[in-house]
């Protein structure tokens, strides 16, 4: 433990750490940066993309989607430096700015009002990924989300398969490849919980909904994803 710390020290003496957005240096993305993201004003329909009240699945959309809906935090337009945050989380390792990016998660979904018992969880990844990233990204994020709330979390879901990444793939491709990728993790009743299903971005929501299907047949009244932007 201490031979880590001191690596741990030496290495940010070499190599400081400065915030993606202001440069201050001791953080990824500091906490005032984080605060100020803009946060999406408007949502939209996780299968058609229309502009939906707080983003609910469209009644044209309902009859084919296992998510009832979902938030996406906030736009990378609007905010250009959340996506190197949100890449240097995913690809530099940096677990601390997990608790900074679900501040924003945590604002997006305060804004929504549920009535059903909420559980949150996350998307999984393969152990042959985990064990070479370290960490689950999603479940991090979920975790603060969660004790934020004060709501519980539960890893739900494992992941079966290691499937090809969606971000190269057409949508007909990402359909394919998700296909039975996803399973409970133990055996458990949902019955009449909301589940929130936390992921880092969401492109087509393919993987969300493939999830979803799961947590759906498990019991779940609805299923929700929140996300920090769309890929």
């Amino acid at each position: 433990m201490i031979f880590a710390r001191c690596c741990d020290f030496v290495i940010d003496l070499i190599f400081p750490i400065h915030c993606v957005s202001c440069r201050r240096e001791g953080e990824w993305f500091c906490s005032g940066c984080a605060t100020k993201v803009t946060l999406n004003q408007k949502q939209f329909c996780p299968v058609c993309w229309q502009p939906s009240s707080g983003g609910k699945t469209c009644e044209t959309c309902r009859g084919i989607s296992p998510l009832a809906g979902l938030r996406v935090a906030a736009s990378y337009a609007e905010n250009p430096t959340l996506a190197a945050a949100v890449k240097t989380l995913k690809y530099k390792f940096s677990q601390p700015l997990a608790r900074n990016l679900a501040e924003i998660l945590t604002r997006a979904i305060t804004q929504k009002n549920y009535a059903e018992e909420r559980i949150i969880t996350a998307i999984p990844l393969h152990t042959k990924r985990l064990r070479y990233r370290g960490f689950n990204q999603a479940e991090l994020l979920a975790r603060e989300v969660a004790s934020n709330l004060q709501l519980p979390y539960e890893n739900l879901l494992i992941r079966s398969r290691n499937t090809l990444q969606q971000a190269k793939l057409s949508r007909e491709k990402r359909l394919q490849n998700l296909r039975d990728a996803f399973s409970l993790a133990s055996p458990i009743s949902l019955q009449n919980k909301t589940v929130i299903l936390v992921d880092d971005i969401a492109s087509t929501a393919t993987t969300l909904s493939e999830a979803a299907k799961v947590l759906r047949a498990a019991g779940a009244k609805e299923v929700w994803g929140l996300v920090i932007a769309r890929g």
